[in-house]
């Protein structure tokens, strides 16, 4: 290869064709590397706590996992969905090197609550496991347990009448089970589930799991505080939950509804659409709309 000085770059490429042809790819691989920094660092900054609350109903399918995010950043994952659909979903929503979140919560044992969460576990770093007083520790929640025992995950189980502060003006009240269960409840099941009210910022979000009727009319039997703007409906939508009287006595502005695309149970149940219809309640689902993300 010959070199005259002052020759035009143009030139010296006609004179080394292959050369340039590599100084080109280079110089082309640069630009796209940077581009990628670029957009990751926008994405990261854009994934930032923007001071406001969001409460993100993950598309999990046919599941539950609710993501709260503070204005300040706490975090608190209430369940997990039935496989690893949360992991896509806590990606999209967190920044890449971000792997912290406060609070765990699993409602209850069925699969389509807990089934994502010991991969949570694993590739996240959580502050707290929360869960109801379950007697049964077998299946998918002795693997929960086994991996926040590897993960050194600290580990607390509540009952009625307890109060989870999140961050200053922000908590987490424990509406049921009660540490006794009234007589003629099972100790397993979907109404050992935890119902749970947040409060923050003046708005208010009843989380119901799967609980069903009868747990509904024992708490309203009982005035628990139920009156919420926002109501996430029980047991997906099932026709065993979210009674006429339970709705009346939430009063929702909204209901929210996660439930997965033509799933075996027929969820949401015509009746229980047709309740919300009859109290003028507007609805949201997730098979709808995919992830629904509540701010204020």
């Amino acid at each position: 290869m010959k070199y005259v000085e002052g020759v035009a770059f143009a030139g010296y490429c006609r004179a080394d064709a292959e050369y340039c042809t590599i100084v080109r790819l280079k110089f082309l691989s640069i630009i796209v590397v940077l581009g990628l920094l670029v957009v990751l660092g926008c994405r990261e900054w854009f994934l930032e706590p923007d001071g406001t609350m969001h409460a993100r109903f993950f598309d999990v399918g046919q599941g539950d996992a609710i993501f709260i995010e503070t204005s300040t950043g706490k975090r608190v994952l209430i369940d997990g969905g039935p496989d690893w659909s949360v992991l896509e979903r806590l990606g999209e929503t967190l920044p890449f090197f971000d792997r912290n979140i406060d609070v765990v919560i699993n409602t209850h044992p069925d699969i389509d609550h807990i089934g994502g969460l010991p991969s949570v576990l694993s590739r996240y770093r959580i502050g707290l496991l929360v869960l109801p007083p379950l007697t049964d520790q077998s299946g998918l929640l002795s693997s929960l347990l086994d991996t926040a025992k590897t993960r050194n995950t600290g580990l607390k189980t509540v009952v009625a009448g307890e109060t989870m502060m999140i961050e200053s003006g922000a908590t987490l009240s424990v509406l049921w089970p009660p540490k006794t269960l009234p007589k003629g409840f099972s100790s397993a099941g979907n109404n050992q589930s935890l119902a749970l009210r947040l409060v923050a910022r003046g708005k208010s979000i009843l989380l119901t799991s799967d609980i069903e009727e009868p747990v509904e009319k024992t708490l309203v039997a009982a005035r628990a505080n139920l009156r919420s703007d926002i109501l996430k409906i029980g047991h997906h939508g099932s026709r065993t939950s979210s009674g006429t009287g339970f709705l009346l006595a939430v009063h929702p502005s909204l209901a929210i509804i996660s439930v997965g695309k033509d799933n075996p149970f027929g969820h949401p149940r015509p009746e229980t659409l047709k309740r919300l219809k009859d109290l003028n309640i507007p609805m949201r689902r997730t098979d709808q709309e995919g992830t629904i993300d509540v701010t204020w």
